[in-house]
């Protein structure tokens, strides 16, 4: 039904990955969606080690998951062999990702190549992946590297229901935001909006603050910093998190907001892109 794509433009990290796992963590526990997370990164496991523990070869057992299928273990590249052969439909993607929750949260690894040259020829799939994912997910969300070349970048913008670009909270990426709003078109989208992660609300650079000087229809979503919520991460331990504040086994104050946030973030994005996807805003 829908592809959202989250990116960054900032030099600096903008916390992109831990608010991709936040916001489909939370919307799949919380709502009745199937969701396919798609990480493009190269040579990076971030967003994957907040499901799970790459560098652990048993399966993901708990009440909330179903039986990994042995396809697996031919990752993102065994899926791009299918594409290349043109025999992959909408059937084909579940048995090359992660679940996490059954029915709800499957995870697609990404490529597992050191070789960047091999690495751009993998990321021209893609899109092509998503596009058909898109087919049997209610809602595919993609963590778009910064690494992947502009023109295989714009493949995938150019599909996307919603495009959300992360800011960090200074003057800098203010600026650097405004310059791309007057280079290109791109930026001044109906389906582009921003976000802020590692979120601080004592920052002067507040969400609204940000999106008052950069003149936005729509306030930036935000992800608040969470120190918990960053060492669940690392340790492969996001679903432990989001369960234990849901079933108050964790402190409140902190985790609270940021989980009040993180709910707002999704309401806010879900909202837009059913906007999009059924033209409510014409």
């Amino acid at each position: 039904m829908s592809i959202i794509t989250f990116l960054n433009k900032d030099q600096k990290e903008s916390g992109q990955s831990l608010s991709v796992a936040a916001i489909a963590t939370l919307m799949a526990i919380e709502h009745n969606y199937k969701i396919l997370v798609i990480s493009t990164d190269f040579n990076d496991k971030t967003l994957e080690q907040c499901f799970y523990d790459p560098n652990k070869k048993e399966n993901l057992k708990n009440l909330f998951t179903k039986s990994l299928n042995a396809n697996i273990a031919n990752g993102l590249e065994g899926l791009i062999r299918i594409f290349a052969s043109n025999r992959a439909d909408k059937d084909t993607i579940g048995s090359y990702t992660k679940p996490i929750l059954k029915d709800r949260l499957d995870v697609l690894e990404s490529p597992k190549t050191n070789d960047y040259k091999e690495y751009m020829n993998i990321s021209t799939y893609f899109s092509q992946i998503a596009d058909v994912a898109n087919l049997d997910y209610d809602i595919v969300l993609i963590d778009m590297s910064s690494k992947i070349p502009i023109e295989n970048q714009r493949k995938i913008t150019d599909l996307s229901t919603l495009v959300v670009v992360g800011l960090n909270q200074n003057q800098y990426s203010l600026k650097n935001f405004e310059n791309l709003k007057l280079q290109d078109e791109f930026y001044r989208r109906k389906n582009v909006i921003l976000s802020i992660g590692k979120y601080n609300m004592n920052s002067k650079y507040t969400a609204k603050n940000m999106g008052r000087y950069l003149k936005e229809k729509n306030i930036p979503v935000v992800v608040p910093y969470n120190i918990l919520f960053a060492d669940h991460c690392s340790e492969g331990k996001i679903l432990d998190y989001f369960l234990a504040i849901k079933a108050y086994r964790v402190g409140q104050g902190k985790d609270e907001y940021f989980c009040t946030q993180v709910r707002e973030t999704i309401e806010k994005i879900d909202y837009l892109r059913q906007e999009q996807e059924f033209g409510l805003n014409n």
